[in-house]
C-alpha cells in the first residue's frame, strides 16, 4: 500500500497558514508548524492511499477526525482550528500547536513523583469522562497520544484520527477497530477469535477499552524508567497471562495503587472501574491521601535520562495513524 507524496517545504502557504517545520511524518499523514495571523497550529495533511485508501475514504476519515473534535471544548483535549485542502489536494486538518513532551517524554526527563503522575491521570480520566458524556470514544490512547504543556504542566489528549462518536459513519475495513496493538484490551483478541470467520463482524469498542489502554498508559509509567525506548515489553493484553502487578517491577508504587492498576487491566472488562468518572475519583481519592508516601520520583532520576536530552522524536503534534 502506498500514498501520496506531500512536498510541503518551509515557506509553503496552505489557506494563509506559513509552514515552518515538520513536526510529525508518519504513513498516511505529515504534521507541519505553522503560523497565520499571529497564531501557531499543528498542520496535519492527509496521505491519499492508492489502495483502499482513496481520496473519498481519506475525507470520510478526516471529517468523522473534525467532527468528534468540534464536539469537544475541554482544557485538556486539543481544539481544532479549521480543515481545507491543500494546492495538490490533499485534505488538511488545522489544530491547535501544543508545545510539549509525550507523556514518555515528561517521565524520563522531568522524574515526576508518584502524586503528580495521579495528578495528571486524575485529568485525563477527567477529559475522557467528558468525552465519553458527549458520546466520543478516542480509541487510540497510548503514551504518544497525551502531552504535557511545557507552560504548566497540563495534560493534552491529542490525535482523534481514531475516534468515533455516536452515529458515525463506520469506516473501518477489518474486524476490530482503528487502533494500537499494544493497548487493546484483550477482549478485541477474544472477539476476533470468536468471529473469525464472519467477514462483515464489527467489534464494538466500548468504555472499558478505553479503561485498558489508560491502565496501560500508567503500568508503563510506573515500571518503566525509560519508556521511549524502543524494545521488546511484555504484552498486557495476553490472554494466557496476568499483567504483573507495577509493584513487583516497582518497589517505589504504593500497594493501593499497584492495585488500581490490576483492577484497569484486568481480563473481566466488567472488573474494571465501571466508567471513567469512577476512574478520575479514585485517582484523586488517591493523590489526596495523607498516610501514602506519593511524594517520591516514581524512579530514581539516575535511571532515567537526563533532564533535557537531544530531542529524539517530534513534540507538540498528532502523530499520524492509520485509523
Amino acid at each position: 500500500m502506498t500514498a501520496t507524496p506531500i512536498e510541503t517545504p518551509p515557506g509553503t502557504l496552505i489557506d494563509g497558514w506559513q509552514v515552518s517545520k515538520e513536526l510529525g511524518n508518519g504513513g498516511f499523514a505529515r504534521v507541519f508548524l505553522g503560523e497565520k495571523n499571529g497564531k501557531r497550529g499543528a498542520i496535519k495533511v492527509a496521505r491519499h492511499r492508492e489502495v483502499s485508501g482513496d481520496f473519498k475514504q481519506t475525507h470520510a476519515r478526516t471529517l468523522r477526525e473534525l467532527t468528534a473534535l468540534l464536539m469537544l471544548e475541554h482544557p485538556n483535549i486539543v481544539r481544532p482550528q479549521g480543515y481545507g485542502y491543500t494546492a495538490t489536494g490533499n485534505v488538511y486538518l488545522a489544530l491547535d500547536y501544543v508545545d510539549g513532551w509525550t507523556l514518555a517524554e515528561w517521565a524520563e526527563r522531568k522524574h515526576p513523583t508518584i502524586r503528580e503522575i495521579l495528578s495528571v491521570f486524575e485529568k485525563i480520566a477527567g477529559a475522557l469522562s467528558y468525552m465519553h458524556s458527549r458520546g466520543v470514544l478516542h480509541r487510540d490512547l497510548k503514551l504518544l497520544n497525551v502531552l504535557i504543556r511545557k507552560s504548566d504542566g497540563e495534560p493534552v489528549i491529542i490525535d482523534f484520527s481514531c475516534a468515533t462518536y455516536s452515529l458515525a459513519e463506520d469506516l473501518t475495513e477489518g474486524g476490530l477497530p482503528p487502533g494500537t496493538e499494544r493497548y487493546r484490551a484483550p477482549e478485541q483478541f477474544q472477539f476476533l477469535r470468536e468471529h473469525k470467520d464472519e467477514h462483515r463482524a464489527r467489534y464494538a469498542f466500548q468504555v472499558a477499552d478505553e479503561i485498558f489502554a489508560v491502565g496501560v498508559m500508567l503500568h508503563e509509567l510506573l515500571t518503566d524508567p525509560r519508556p521511549t525506548e524502543f524494545r521488546p515489553r511484555f504484552a498486557l493484553n495476553s490472554q494466557q497471562f496476568e499483567p504483573p502487578p507495577p509493584r513487583l517491577a516497582n518497589a517505589r508504587v504504593p500497594e493501593v495503587l499497584s492495585d488500581l492498576v490490576e483492577s484497569l487491566l484486568d481480563r473481566d472488562p466488567s472488573r474494571r472501574p465501571v466508567d471513567t468518572e469512577a476512574l478520575r475519583r479514585e485517582f484523586a481519592d488517591l493523590r489526596a491521601d495523607p498516610i501514602v508516601d506519593y511524594d517520591v520520583p516514581a524512579h530514581p532520576p539516575s535511571e532515567q535520562h537526563p533532564s533535557e536530552p537531544a530531542a529524539r522524536g517530534p513534540l507538540g503534534a498528532p502523530l499520524p495513524i492509520n485509523p
